[in-house]
């Protein structure tokens, strides 16, 4: 994808619902076909939110009228006057301004989906003990291993013939975190206790979650934990912990 001014201005018409409605089906579908220019659009989303703030509109407002001036002069004169070069460099302070909150802005609200699915493997199937409920459970991680994560919520969110162990919470979770549930996942990792053998696991879930939701503070934080602990995600929490502090 080129990025371009004419592309900008198109972004720009679209999400203000000024594109004409016969060029919006066929930006759309460029858009789904396109993940960098689906994420082109976040951005440029991100950044009309930015500039709906009241504190941003005075920058727009003060843009704007410096834009108009600057065209006035330019039009009666053939060149360019000691006034009109301060208020050119004014207008690129202000658009630096807003570019910086902007950046800030995406920074601290970013999106992560990259790092996710960088770090994000699911969680490997393990063997589970003989017992009277062994069919069922052999039901739940064979729908697992296979990707069949709605079958494995069906059962384990409304089951009562067995309890529901911890190492089935972290299928529950990883089956809810496949099908964009969340909060749902969050729920089933933070059951999982630190006197577990399974904490450093939840924690790691926990983090990737937290990194989906775009709350990097809290995914740090519990890296940091993982850190600490020193056991086998160490490595991959530091450096997933440098990422999000560089």
């Amino acid at each position: 994808m080129e990025r371009t001014q004419e592309l900008f201005e198109k972004i720009e018409l679209y999400l203000s619902k000024e594109l004409p409605a016969q060029e919006v089906i066929a930006f759309e579908k460029e858009i789904s076909m396109d993940s960098e220019l689906e994420l082109e659009v976040e951005k440029h989303r991100e950044l009309q939110r930015v500039l709906s703030d009241t504190d941003t509109l005075l920058f727009k407002e003060k843009l704007h009228k410096i834009s108009t001036e600057i065209k006035q002069e330019s039009s009666e004169e053939s060149t360019i006057s000691y006034s009109l070069f301060w208020k050119i460099a004014a207008s690129i302070v202000i658009v630096f301004g807003v570019g910086t909150l902007l950046w800030n802005t995406l920074n601290t609200s970013g999106d992560f989906s990259d790092l996710y699915a960088a770090y994000y493997e699911i969680y490997p199937v393990e063997d589970v003990i003989r017992g009277s409920t062994q069919v069922e459970k052999d039901v739940i991680m064979k729908s697992y291993a296979e990707g069949d994560y709605q079958k494995v919520v069906a059962i384990l969110s409304d089951n009562t013939s067995f309890p529901l162990t911890e190492q089935f919470r972290l299928y529950l979770g990883n089956s809810y975190l496949n099908l964009g549930k969340e909060q749902e996942a969050l729920e089933q990792f933070q059951q999982i206790g630190d006197d577990s053998k399974y904490s450093e696991n939840a924690k790691w879930y926990q983090a990737l979650t937290y990194l989906k939701l775009k709350d990097a503070e809290k995914s740090s934080a519990l890296l940091k934990d993982i850190v600490d602990f020193d056991g086998v995600y160490k490595e991959k929490a530091q450096e997933l912990l440098a990422k999000l502090e560089d």
